[in-house]
């Protein structure tokens, strides 16, 4: 742990400022696809978290930008990660649709603020908690769906939590 924490503590590796243009040339042929970036962490020795946003390429994560903490959960709030949201925007070539994917513990409604005001699409879990407000209907948990097993039930236009937040479509589906 010593040895890690001396290298990340090294004055003379400035990583963002190699491998930053060195993704920018890689992601030049992505000129007008869509790419997907997906946001994770990662433990280390239950003392370091490792937040990053990598794109989503054949299966494989290749690491955009990343940020360690020491931080003794997985869990982490909008704050610590949103400096990161930006840099990888920066990053990308301005043409390409990015599609944003996170797991239900990124679900945060500053966090969708954010990856609409960056012109992102996004598709995350939410928890089952969430409350879903339909245009003229009354509004429900997620959770509270009754689905049979294999069903899926689909709805466009709609606003999430409290704050309203959306619209965005919803897909909710039970194994």
């Amino acid at each position: 742990m010593r040895r890690f924490r001396r290298w990340l503590d090294n004055e003379k590796i400035e990583v963002q400022t190699l491998y930053g243009p060195l993704m920018q040339q890689a992601l030049v042929g992505w000129f007008g696809k869509r790419l997907s970036v997906a946001l994770d962490t990662s433990m280390l020795w239950n003392t370091y978290g490792i937040v990053r946003l990598s794109v989503v390429y054949r299966g494989r994560a290749i690491p955009l930008v990343w940020c360690v903490l020491a931080h003794g959960s997985a869990t982490v709030a909008y704050e610590v990660y949103k400096e990161l949201l930006d840099k990888a925007a920066k990053l990308l070539p301005r043409s390409c649709q990015v599609v944003f994917l996170a797991d239900r513990g990124f679900a945060d409604t500053q966090l969708l603020g954010h990856l609409k005001r960056l012109g992102w699409h996004f598709r995350m879990r939410i928890k089952s908690n969430f409350w879903v407000y339909r245009p003229d209907r009354d509004p429900f948990q997620a959770g509270r769906i009754g689905l049979a097993p294999g069903q899926a039930r689909l709805w466009h236009r709609v606003w999430l939590t409290g704050k309203h937040c959306g619209p965005v479509h919803l897909a909710v589906a039970r194994p």
